[in-house]
């Protein structure tokens, strides 16, 4: 019994999907396996050639190496009869709710849900986006497993924030740029605030978005913010903690989203966190954050305020949050993984 690890949809520069994907490969490879290795750059022709080589080359590696499952740590996989088995893990299913003139879009609106249904079974990280795959597929519970995302308790932690935090305190926000993570809105919030706080900065950390990034940009220059607020595009995983640390608070107003990693990294470094209500970051956060509505300008600008004004409130996320993080640690989800696909392995 082999198992083919398909690791080519994780990138060179890994955000959540990498970042799963890494986490659970030690181990998956104590079955007995082979492995496909990822690193490209994420570019839409490289995605097409990807799915492609998906449909007709991943099924015929799978037989030369007499694999008796592939699995996949993002929704792509090979269409028509399944000849071998895949499982696959689907982070969530925003190009579909919330989609773009992209090819993303289409891929996941075209291809994702007829995979899905034919997949042997789907592991998937919340409870709101397993009620979102069987919304689109109508797959019964007993071919989803929900496992939801950890973090490194020895890279994110509590500890001193840098130096220059405390003379520039700044609002933080990590993830790619896209439009559903609602950053007109922040950057309209931000502006707000500078006018009672003109020592603060935004720092918007993740890789950028070809259309709403310059956008965004736009904004902030129409605005006069292009002193206080910083794109930084990708955030190398060994920094993160001193970001999280040094942010006055963690702001992450999706519009939609099926977990929210920086949610938990960020309690688990100790920042207060403000979140949008509904979708996967309310499951996540619980009771640990401030839960806003995120197409409310004005609750973001109150929720924002109310922490300079509320120093307590500051320190009673703080424990609320590193509390809740340690909820969510890396090992239940690597037994619950290997045990799903050790399952299918037979």
């Amino acid at each position: 019994m082999t198992l083919l690890l398909n690791y080519r949809p994780v990138l060179r520069q890994p955000t959540g999907i990498g970042v799963y994907a890494n986490a659970v490969l030690p181990a998956l490879q104590e079955l007995p396996h082979v492995l496909i290795p990822g690193g490209e750059e994420g570019t839409a022709q490289q995605r097409l050639k990807r799915l492609t080589w998906s449909q007709y080359q991943l099924p015929r590696l799978a037989k030369r190496y007499d694999a008796s499952v592939i699995f996949t740590p993002a929704p792509e996989g090979y269409l028509g009869p399944q000849t071998i088995p895949q499982v696959v893990m689907v982070h969530d299913l925003r190009p579909i709710s919330h989609p773009e003139r992209s090819f993303q879009s289409l891929y996941f609106r075209s291809w994702v849900p007829p995979l899905l249904r034919s997949c042997r079974h789907v592991l998937t990280n919340s409870q709101f986006t397993a009620r979102e795959i069987q919304r689109c597929t109508g797959l019964p519970d007993s071919r989803i497993t929900v496992t939801p995302l950890g973090y490194d308790e020895d890279v994110f932690k509590p500890g001193p924030p840098p130096r220059d935090s405390h003379e520039q305190p700044y609002l933080l926000h990590v993830g790619q740029q896209y439009p559903h993570k609602n950053l007109r809105r922040l950057i309209q919030a931000f502006a707000q605030l500078v006018l009672r706080h003109p020592e603060l900065r935004l720092v918007l950390a993740g890789k950028p978005h070809p259309t709403e990034t310059p956008e965004l940009k736009a904004i902030v220059r129409e605005l006069g913010l292009q002193e206080r607020v910083e794109f930084c595009s990708y955030v190398p995983y060994s920094a993160l903690p001193d970001l999280y640390r040094g942010a006055f608070v963690l702001v992450y107003p999706s519009l939609w989203e099926g977990f929210g990693l920086p949610i938990v990294e960020a309690m688990a470094c100790g920042t207060p966190v403000i979140t949008s209500k509904g979708s996967g970051t309310e499951e996540v956060a619980g009771d640990a954050a401030i839960l806003v509505d995120p197409t409310n300008l004005m609750a973001l600008v109150a929720s924002l305020q109310g922490l300079f004004d509320q120093s307590h409130q500051r320190s009673l996320l703080r424990q609320r949050g590193l509390e809740r993080a340690r909820e969510f640690g890396w090992p239940q989800v690597l037994a619950t993984t290997r045990s799903v696909v050790s399952r299918q392995l037979g």
